[in-house]
């Protein structure tokens, strides 16, 4: 069994409402912090689509597996990636060998000092479809091959309410409790917070949707990097108190002594999803800098290095969450297929916005609160090609 063809697409698709990411951290559509850091260090680039990059591989005996490249902007880089460099050192590997195929593949950029981002996400893709062909060769749901399943259902983690607009006083608290009263009516008992605006407005955002989903419900924050220390310990006090379950990137990413530092001076666990390898997520660990982490298997790498990167945190005893953002069915049903082998897992984070991305798996469920482990084999969903060739123009 070998592979025998590798080929992307780069789809994207028109949401009906602004990704609420977008909504919080973007130049567009943020609101800067009225102090420091200035805000040409926290605003990010945000497409008006929903844009990934799908993977698809055959093997020699007729298998066709399916992959994602996380590409929330730039997909035809990524694309090009995987079609110009990736794929002619994939053809001809065994299909029995994908560890073998990853480092082959992570090794030929490491002299340039690719180690994150298009390089990472481009080979997470094909990682993704070698694991979906692999299972379905053998007729088994993906999990079966990580070990096997812990748990037949996953608890999930409506992502996300912006929190109120910096200076926007009541009405934009009175926005943030509608949203939440959405989702809580909607049958969620957990949920995400996109803070980062201004200390002041984010706790009091925290703090609304606390009582709107009161003290039995599991509450995160979200601040994207947007903070320097003092401030993080600020909030950090305050969602303590508020029962946040953990706090996501409140610093930078590139901080690594600002995450120790707030670790050792907050109790509530801090949580990064942007460590795309294993050998990233070892230095926070060993710093004591995390207690949650969160790979993105369409970014940290895919299937392979994700769970390399949950094992190597279970080893210092902290938790591993897939990260779950824009992108396709493929994207969540790999990360589902992860969260259920993982012993160290706990909640899946869920984007609650309409996904037209979802139009690739026509049996693709659109579950709320809690979701079941798929039992077909390899991702547990059908791709239909038409679809994706349509949404690649």
């Amino acid at each position: 069994m070998k592979v025998v063809d590798v080929r992307s697409y780069a789809v994207r698709a028109k949401p009906a409402e602004t990704y609420w990411g977008a909504r919080a951290w973007s130049a567009d559509h943020g609101s800067a912090l009225v102090d420091y850091p200035p805000m040409e260090r926290r605003r990010y680039v945000y497409s008006a689509t929903i844009d990934a990059v799908l993977v698809r591989v055959e093997t020699s005996d007729g298998v066709v597996g399916w992959g994602e490249a996380k590409a929330p902007v730039g997909a035809r880089a990524t694309a090009a990636i995987l079609d110009d460099l990736i794929a002619p050192i994939a053809v001809g590997t065994r299909l029995d060998e994908i560890s073998r195929t990853w480092d082959r593949v992570y090794t030929g950029m490491r002299v340039r000092g690719h180690d994150s981002g298009f390089w990472l996400e481009a080979l997470a893709g094909l990682d993704i479809a070698l694991w979906d062909a692999w299972a379905r060769t053998l007729g088994q749901p993906l999990h079966t091959l990580l070990g096997g399943r812990y748990r037949d259902t996953l608890r999930l983690y409506a992502s996300g309410v912006p929190a109120a607009p910096a200076g926007s006083g009541t009405e934009g608290q009175r926005v943030v409790r509608q949203e939440a009263e959405r989702l809580r009516d909607l049958g969620y008992d957990a949920v995400k917070v996109a803070i980062g605006a201004r200390p002041e407005d984010d706790i009091a955002s925290v703090q609304t949707v606390r009582e709107v989903f009161g003290d039995q419900a599991a509450v995160y924050a979200d601040a994207a990097g947007q903070y320097e220390l003092p401030q993080a310990l600020r909030v950090g006090r305050a969602l303590q108190e508020a029962g946040v379950g953990f706090f996501e990137m409140p610093l930078p990413p590139e901080d690594l002594d600002g995450y120790a530092t707030l670790a050792a001076r907050l109790d509530i666990p801090l949580a990064l999803d942007s460590l795309a390898t294993r050998h990233r997520a070892l230095e926070f660990l060993r710093a004591g800098a995390l207690r949650v982490l969160q790979p993105d298997v369409c970014r940290a790498g895919g299937i392979t290095e994700t769970m390399r990167i949950a094992a190597l945190a279970d080893a210092f005893g902290a938790q591993a969450t897939p990260h779950v953002s824009i992108g396709s069915a493929v994207h969540w049903y790999a990360s589902v297929q992860c969260a259920a082998a993982m012993p160290n897992f706990a909640v899946l984070e869920q984007w609650i916005g309409g996904n037209p991305l979802t139009a690739v798996a026509p049996d693709a469920v659109a579950p709320v609160g809690r979701c079941e482990v798929p039992s077909g084999a390899g991702l547990g969903i059908t791709i239909d090609e038409q679809v994706v060739r349509t949404l690649a123009g």
